[in-house]
């Protein structure tokens, strides 16, 4: 229930608390009691809107402040189980109670022990809410549950988290239908989560938004959800568009600094110096062709588009200038090319 004070990174918690543990379940259930037990839900942030661009930023608000939100127990459990070497994940959805959809967004682990997977809710453990008071008492049902009895309380929007070859829609779950559960069908979610394991960010949320929408779009969490992945494609997009275009400008720079170099007195190959323009010309092109896919209403994010869009503008006029220099270049007969530098073209 306790560890050391001087203790205060979730790999030094994890080290102590599992130091004679060896089971993956024992090091999962370890980690489970411990945050239930000493992290305290933080009320006041329930309607929070605050965003958080790296998950270890949740991890460091919970370690140090020993409180926090669904969000905070889910990221301090998995970065222990990872410091741990158990494979968990975090799943964000919501939940049923009282036999009512609750539209309030939740957060909750998943733990896949001998290749199965069971379900942990580290905050649900370790209390509950009476009005807007936290009531602090550990209950103990919420570790490695089966995926089929989880999803009766706990609805993720991505159906691969389910765990199910027959995952329930969203409009199932609301009316407190699971009939289906009963039955087998295709939904392949083992091969999609370890496809998804090896995907590029950008790649992971077009393929989860695409999962969602296929499994219905029913109300405004969902929505939200589905927008805020899709202000992250967006993001991913445009970083994606802007790493191009700086590669661009790498490979045209490098060949501007050959050219004052007269190509290294002209014993670069003709080859080389086409190339060097040849793939400028690829990379601004392809980050040209991604941005225009962009659609975002975030102000910052069209901000900072519009302006590369004047840069790959401004780069191409300048590309367009080198191609007939170095076409010229590599049609003159080589005595005669070092002429080329000292006039204009």
């Amino acid at each position: 229930m306790s560890v050391p004070q001087n203790l205060k990174t979730a790999g030094e918690i994890t080290r102590y608390l599992t130091r004679n543990l060896t089971s993956p379940t024992d090091k999962a259930r370890v980690i489970y009691y411990w945050i239930a037990h000493s992290i305290r839900y933080d009320v006041t942030k329930m309607y929070s809107n605050q965003t958080y661009t790296d998950p270890q930023e949740l991890v460091d608000e919970a370690l140090k402040f020993r409180k926090g939100i669904c969000s905070n127990y889910a990221a301090l459990f998995q970065a222990c189980c990872r410091s741990a070497g158990v494979q968990s994940y975090i799943i964000e959805g919501y939940t049923r109670q009282n036999n009512k959809a609750v539209l309030i967004g939740h957060a909750w682990n998943a733990v896949r022990i001998n290749n199965r997977f069971y379900e942990v809710d580290a905050t649900w453990a370790s209390g509950s809410l009476k009005g807007n008071r936290y009531i602090p008492q550990f209950k103990d049902e919420f570790f490695m549950i089966p995926p089929v009895e989880f999803i009766r309380t706990h609805m993720p929007f991505d159906p691969i988290w389910q765990f199910s070859t027959n995952p329930i829609t969203p409009k199932e779950f609301e009316k407190g239908d699971f009939s289906r559960l009963s039955s087998v069908s295709t939904f392949n979610y083992y091969d999609s989560i370890k496809v998804q394991s090896g995907l590029s960010t950008l790649d992971k949320l077009a393929r989860e938004n695409q999962r969602i929408l296929g499994s219905g779009v029913i109300n405004a969490l969902i929505r939200n959800h589905v927008a805020n992945n899709q202000q992250g494609i967006a993001t991913e997009s445009y970083n994606k568009a802007a790493d191009l275009f700086n590669k661009g400008v790498e490979k045209y720079n490098y060949y501007i600094a050959c050219k004052n170099k007269q190509f290294s007195n002209m014993s670069m190959k003709d080859a080389d110096i086409l190339g060097l323009l040849s793939t400028s010309h690829q990379s601004i092109e392809s980050a040209e062709k991604i941005l225009s896919g962009i659609k975002s209403n975030n102000y910052n994010l069209s901000y900072q588009s519009e302006t590369l869009e004047k840069s790959i503008v401004s780069l191409k006029k300048n590309l367009k200038e080198e191609d007939k220099f170095a076409s010229k270049y590599v049609k003159t007969l080589k005595p005669l090319r070092i002429f080329l530098f000292y006039k204009k073209t």
